[in-house]
Parts: structure tokens; sequence; C-alpha cells
């Protein structure tokens, strides 16, 4: 497999030992605990942008990421490892929960839903052939997708701590189908802006081929982030006081 992945995320460890404020706790008990459990994700993922840095998560406006590399492409479109750095992903709080749920005797938690928009602003270095051009560079990169369809699950464990549960998640599946993608990568080929506006423009004019190609990763980084997220949310809050 092509794919070669390294992931630094710049993400707060949780202080606090609580949820969010209006964190919607769901009953086991319930009969309409899936219900619930939607609602309290769409109020999770709307609190992002104001509530999760006072709490000592990290924010969905924007969500950093130090370090992300994503690399060759599966089917030599994309023949070049893209080094990602100080990105930073708008839209991700914009997120519709269309479905969200923990399978208790599983032991996962999955979801679905549409993102209107993610823009991932990042520090980017190239070097090798995309689409049998040659790509060279270093310097800002816009990259943007719209309508994308998202499926997630995650996996976990559970751990005994002083008397209660917690849930370690170690493991996850993330699905990204969007119907729009585009590129900028700024000062290609050394600043060489006709070269690097005429491979700008090939890329936009082949970008579903050239994303397909590379979708993996992407998955790959995002999934771990979010995962890192999710660990953050419930390394301090136990299995108990989530579900009471």
């Amino acid at each position: 497999m092509k794919f070669v992945l390294a992931l630094l995320v710049s993400l707060v460890c949780t202080q606090a030992s609580k949820f969010p404020p209006n964190f919607k706790k769901c009953s086991r008990k319930d009969p309409n605990i899936d219900k619930c459990f939607l609602e309290a994700a769409q109020i999770g993922v709307n609190q992002a942008t104001k509530y999760y840095s006072q709490i000592g998560l990290a924010s969905f406006a924007p969500l950093e990421i130090s370090e992300l590399k994503i690399g060759a492409g599966s089917q030599s479109v994309v023949n070049v490892e893209q080094n990602f750095k100080n990105c930073k992903l708008y839209g991700i709080s914009e997120a519709k929960v269309d479905e969200f749920g923990f399978d208790f005797e599983g032991k996962f938690a999955h979801g679905k839903g549409l993102i209107p928009e993610i823009k991932m602003l990042c520090d980017y270095e190239l070097n090798g052939k995309i689409l049998l051009l040659p790509i060279v560079g270093s310097g800002s990169s816009t990259i943007i997708l719209r309508n994308i369809k998202v499926v997630v699950r995650f996996d976990y464990e559970e751990e005994p701590k002083n008397g209660k549960t917690y849930f370690k998640f170690v493991s996850n599946k993330l699905s990204l189908e969007p119907d729009f993608v585009s590129f900028d990568f700024e000062n290609l080929f050394n600043g060489d802006k006709q070269l690097g506006d005429n491979v700008n423009k090939v890329l936009n004019e082949n970008s579903n081929e050239v994303f397909a190609d590379v979708r993996s990763g992407y998955e790959k980084g995002l999934g771990l982030v979010l995962q890192h997220i999710i660990n953050n949310m419930f390394s301090k809050v136990s299995e108990e006081e989530a579900f009471d």
C-alpha cells in the first residue's frame, strides 16, 4: 500500500472532569436513546466553536493540525508525498449529524452526516508528479471540499479506574465523499506564476480523479484527529457519568 501517514495534532488535552455546558446526556434506560444520541451529537458539534476551549478541548473553529503527511496515491495519479504543516480546518463545526449512537455490546460509536464545506489552509511542501506533471514547491495552500458525506466508526475498549469505567477509543474508520474538490498551491516552481497557474488549473480540471487517488490518506489523517478529540473528551468522564 502506497499511503504513508504521519500525524501530529496540536490539540489541548482536557483538564476538566465534565462535559461542555448544556451537553445532553443520554440514559441507557431511555426507550428513545437513539434519538437522544443524535440530539447530543448535534449539540456537541454546535458547541465546538464556543465551549470546548473553555474546558480544555480543541475547538472545531478552526480545527488546528500541526503536521499531516499524505503519501502517494494507489493508482499512480498522485506520485508525490504531500507534506502539510500548520493546518487550520474550517467548516467541521457546521456539520449536520444525521445519525449517531453507541453500540455498548459491540463497543463502538458510529455516525453519519453532511459537512457543507471544509476549507483546509496549510503550509505545504511538494516534490514529485501529479497526473504525470512535475510538481515542486513550498508555500501556502488552500484545499476546499464541499458537500461531504461523512461516515465514521470508533471502536473502543473499557478501562476500569477508581471503581468506574472509562472509554479508550483504539481505532477508527472514516469515509469522506465530497462532490466538489479544489486545490490552490501558491509559490509552485519557486514562484513561477505562469507555470504554477497552469499546474493548479490542471489539478482542478481533474480534481475528482486527483482526490480519489489520495482520499484514503485524508480519511486516515482526519480519522486520527477525531479519535484524538473523542479520547480527550472521554478520558476524564466515566461511562457512568456520561450515560446516567
